[in-house]
Formats: C-alpha cells, sequence, structure tokens
C-alpha cells in the first residue's frame, strides 16, 4: 500500500458496526495514526468538541441517526472528513453532497487514499 507519511495525526472514526470500526482502527493506527473511535452520535459530538483531529472518517447511519450534525460541527471547525457508507447519495442532505464519499463496502486502499488526500490538503 503506497501511502504518505502522516505519523501522529489524530484522526476520528464514527462508526456503529464493531467489527468494521475496529478493523479500520487497526489499520489506521499500523500506518502510523492516533485514531479515536464513536460508536454514537452523541459521543462522536463530545469528542469534536474537546479533542482536536487532523482528520475523520464518518459512517453516515450511526444507530438509526445522522451523522450531519457532526459533519457541519467539523466543517466549521475546518477538520476534513469523508463519508463511508452504504447510504444512496441521494440520502445525503445538499450542504453535504460535494463532500467526499467512499461507497461501502470499501477497501482498506480507498479509504487509505481518502484520508492521505485529506491530509495533503491540510499542509
Amino acid at each position: 500500500m503506497d501511502h504518505l507519511a502522516h505519523t501522529g495525526n489524530n484522526v476520528l472514526i464514527v462508526e456503529d458496526e464493531k467489527l468494521l470500526a475496529m478493523m479500520l482502527e487497526d489499520l489506521l493506527m499500523e500506518t502510523g495514526h492516533r485514531v479515536v473511535h464513536a460508536g454514537s452520535l452523541g459521543e462522536a459530538l463530545s469528542l469534536v468538541e474537546h479533542q482536536r483531529f487532523d482528520a475523520a472518517i464518518l459512517d453516515i447511519n450511526i444507530g438509526g441517526q445522522d451523522v450531519f450534525p457532526v459533519a457541519a460541527r467539523l466543517r466549521e471547525l475546518q477538520t476534513p472528513f469523508v463519508f463511508a457508507s452504504a447510504t444512496d447519495v441521494k440520502q445525503i442532505g445538499p450542504e453535504f453532497r460535494r463532500e467526499p464519499l467512499i461507497a461501502k463496502p470499501y477497501t482498506i486502499d480507498q479509504v487509505q487514499q481518502s484520508l492521505d488526500r485529506m491530509l495533503a490538503a491540510r499542509v
């Protein structure tokens, strides 16, 4: 896997599927990122208010709730994010349709490439 070295970046994963979150967390930690996982909308909102993140990977449907309040707050904080979801793009509100979307099921390479683009844009 060809990826940029971004050792030490804080990455937020908002994902309610525990197995998928663990797999993603392990991969990102192996590539040198610090990872924080939120499994609920409330937990994600609290984390965003109390920690600084360099990037975020957001599942759109978290326990039956839309992740859009988290996305809106990340946007206000100028934190790049990508949606990673099986949700049809038509279900994404117009305010977020221009944000990157990785369709589930996705490959680890797709996630890493998207994360690399977000982090490179911050430099």
